[in-house]
Order: structure tokens, then C-alpha cells, then sequence
């Protein structure tokens, strides 16, 4: 009877938003969506942030033309990622670059002008400077070649609403890499999973890159992940690639329709097929089915390679945009929350809904396994004590946002993962 009773009232409240915003009643709003929340006792401080973010100027020799900051020691692991990379300008060089928050030493490596390695130095996180005219010598030829920095997004598709917390209606992974020039930044964008049966649209926005600090973004693949949509555009209006946002900053277009991304199927009636994409193990036609994933690269050219070397992962800011009692809602990094950078969504009254619950979970791992249908990362359940979920370590994050950093590392019980 409570949880009808919540669930009626919130969405009452919830639905008098739009035009009679005195009458939402934050207190019971923020009780239903504790109620719903997947874990008892949250950390009401929790911030949602499993990175960190630096800059270091490094020093280098007359041989060196370029250097990058891994995740790794590329000389003696295949895993390292590319976190930062730039020219080496009169010997000297800043970058900035963002790192798993339990990891505190990354590896500055030296490249020649043919680009093979000359060697490395340890970078201890917080470093503000490093001489690199002294680093250690390693055969040219023993280096790995290194990937580039992959994030993985989760989101629930239901705000304001709380959803069931399976954070897979959809599933992005965004790769950060670096181009020939060094004002230029590559973002690739795979669309992996849509676990949710409504439209859902995509954008990437800049935080604190303002759009007048851009001078173009391009399609290296010249093809959208939605060409040829057969609807007209209402989430995403813009054809752009590159959009100006609300308060200024920049905004890259990506999709207006996920379904229509993954499978460009239209159902008798002329409508977009909509069903389930990769997230269960038991396969139904039109329900619950298999797609291959669609990527799509964008090439951004700033305007100085000062702004390109200053974009780290905590100001990429990957979203969604859902509807919601006949309005438009974008669905943010946590960080990013209350940016409505496409639609005045809060009207200047974000407080409302500052519950510290997010609809998107930000993981920096390239291959994270993320949840089947229906079962939420981790939870807990107050009253028996028990965690259950494929990391049960996430249930227990919740509860102390400084701890248990790693329980995206290992999962607890795979198989209830795609």
C-alpha cells in the first residue's frame, strides 16, 4: 500500500510540474524515489565519481617529438590506455588527464618523430611537474601499442521518474583518441545496448568547452549512426554535428532515435520497431532481441591545441533525452545533472530534485559488463541484511561513496551480466 501510494502521489506532483510548480512536493517526491532506489540507506553525500583529473607540465629533450600519459606501463602490458598526448613544443608541454579514482600512478612515455617509443617515467597522481630529458631507455621495439582512454555510460530512461535501476536502457562506450594535428580530438561513440521499448535520442556535451572554441566537428566515418530516419526530428531538432547549447557550451549531436540506430526497422503501420536490444540472455522476436552494435567518430577541431589537450573525461558528458509526461527530459552524468544544455527542463528550480540518485552511471572501463533486464547493479535490502546483484560491491558504494571505488573491477555473479 505504500509504494502505491508514493507511486500515485509522486506522479500526481510529478505531473502538475509543467504548469503549476508551487504544488510539487519535494519532501514526498524525494521519498518515492527512495522507496524505488535498488539500495537502502544511502550515502546521502554520494557524488557518483569514479575518476579524477590532472594537469602536469613535462620537460623533454631535443629527441623527443611527442609525449602521452597512459593508464599502464606500455613496455611491460598489453592494457595500457591513452589518458592524455600532446607535441612537444620548445621542449615543454601541459597535459591534462583523468584517471580511475583508486589509481595514483600513471606513466609519461617519450615518442620519437618515426612514433615509436623511447622510453618512460612513473607520474605520480597530483605531480605538477616532470622531467622527461631523464627517463628510462627501453628497446624501441618491446612496446605495446596502447589503446585509446574508453569509458562506459549506463543510463535509466525514466527521469524524473525512478526506473528499475538495471541501467541498461541504453549502453554507450566513448573513446577519447588524438589526431595527426594537435588542435584535433577524436570521440567515438558505440551504441551497445537499448533496454528500453520508447525513442531515446543522444548528444555528447562539452562541459566548459564553450561552442565558440570549436571550429568544426566532422563525421570520420561521413555517416550518422541515424541516417536516413524516416521521422521527423523532435528530440535532437538540429541536423548539426556541432549544436550551442543553452548555456553556451558545446553539444555533439549523435542520434535522435537509438532503435532506429541499431536496427532501421519499421513495423507495418510505418512506425520505428521498438524492442529490447542485448540485454537478456532469453531472446524473444519483437520483445527481446540481438543486434550488432553501431559506432560511429567524431573528429573535433578546436581552436588552439591548448583547448584540445584540456578536454579530459570529466568534461565529456555523454546524455540522453527521453520523454516524460509529454515533455522532453535529458538525462545526465551525475556531474552534469541539472545542465539542460538542450531544454529549460527545471526552470531555474533544480533543487527539487536533488536527491543524490543518478540515471547514469559513468564507468571507466572499456569492456564493462553491464546488467541483463531487470537486475540492477547491486542491492541491498535493510531488513535481511543482504546484498544481491552481479556486484554486490556497488550495493555497498552506495552506502559509503569513498569506498569500494573498484566494485566495477570484478564481478561477484556473471551470469547476471550481458
Amino acid at each position: 500500500m505504500k509504494k502505491y501510494f508514493l507511486f500515485i502521489s509522486a506522479a500526481l506532483l510529478l505531473g502538475m510540474t509543467s504548469c503549476k510548480k508551487e504544488q510539487f512536493d519535494q519532501e514526498l517526491y524525494n521519498q518515492y524515489v527512495d522507496y524505488e532506489f535498488m539500495v537502502d540507506y544511502m550515502d546521502k553525500g554520494h557524488d557518483w565519481n569514479l575518476v579524477k583529473s590532472d594537469t602536469v607540465t613535462i620537460t623533454t629533450g631535443s629527441e623527443v617529438q611527442k609525449v602521452q600519459i597512459l593508464t599502464a606501463n606500455n613496455f611491460e602490458t598489453d592494457d595500457a590506455e591513452i589518458a592524455a598526448e600532446g607535441v612537444c613544443h620548445e621542449g615543454e608541454t601541459t597535459l591534462a588527464y583523468t584517471l580511475p579514482l583508486y589509481q595514483d600512478q600513471a606513466y609519461v612515455v617519450a615518442l620519437a618523430s618515426d612514433g615509436s617509443y623511447l622510453g618512460y617515467r612513473p607520474l605520480d597522481y597530483g605531480t605538477k611537474t616532470l622531467d622527461m630529458t631523464n627517463y628510462t631507455s627501453q628497446g624501441r621495439s618491446s612496446a605495446r601499442e596502447p589503446k585509446a582512454q574508453t569509458f562506459t555510460y549506463l543510463y535509466e530512461a525514466s527521469f524524473p521518474e525512478p526506473g528499475d535501476f538495471d541501467y541498461n536502457d541504453v549502453v554507450m562506450r566513448v573513446t577519447k583518441s588524438y589526431g595527426l594535428a594537435s588542435y584535433v580530438v577524436l570521440l567515438t561513440v558505440k551504441l551497445e545496448a537499448v533496454g528500453i521499448r520508447k525513442q531515446v535520442a543522444a548528444g555528447i556535451h562539452l562541459g566548459g568547452v564553450n561552442y565558440d572554441d570549436i571550429y568544426k566537428v566532422e563525421l570520420v566515418s561521413r555517416q550518422k549512426l541515424d541516417n536516413d530516419y524516416p521521422m521527423p526530428r523532435r528530440y535532437i531538432q538540429s541536423n548539426d554535428h556541432l549544436m550551442r547549447g543553452r548555456n553556451g557550451e558545446a553539444v555533439i549531436n549523435v542520434l535522435e532515435d537509438a532503435h532506429w540506430a541499431m536496427l532501421k526497422n519499421r513495423a507495418s503501420d510505418g512506425s520505428i520497431t521498438r524492442m529490447e536490444l542485448n540485454t537478456s540472455h532469453n531472446l524473444t522476436p519483437g520483445v527481446a532481441e540481438q543486434a550488432e552494435p553501431v559506432t560511429v567518430t567524431y573528429q573535433i577541431s578546436f581552436k588552439s591545441p591548448e583547448q584540445a589537450r584540456c578536454l579530459t573525461f570529466d568534461r565529456i558528458d555523454p546524455f540522453i533525452v527521453e520523454e516524460y509526461n509529454g515533455g522532453l527530459w535529458e538525462v545526465h552524468t551525475y556531474r552534469y545533472k541539472f545542465n539542460d544544455v538542450l531544454y529549460n527542463i527545471f526552470r531555474g528550480n533544480q533543487n527539487a530534485y536533488d536527491n543524490h540518485v543518478s540515471w547514469c552511471v559513468t564507468v571507466p572501463k572499456r569492456d564493462f559488463r553491464y546488467s541483463i533486464e531487470g537486475m540492477p547493479l547491486g542491492t541491498y535490502n535493510k531488513e535481511s541484511g543482504e546484498t544481491f546483484g552481479p556486484y554486490l560491491d556497488f550495493a555497498h558504494w552506495m552506502q559509503s561513496h569513498k569506498r569500494y571505488t573498484t566494485w566495477y573491477v570484478t564481478a561477484n555473479n556473471p551470469q547476471l551480466l550481458y
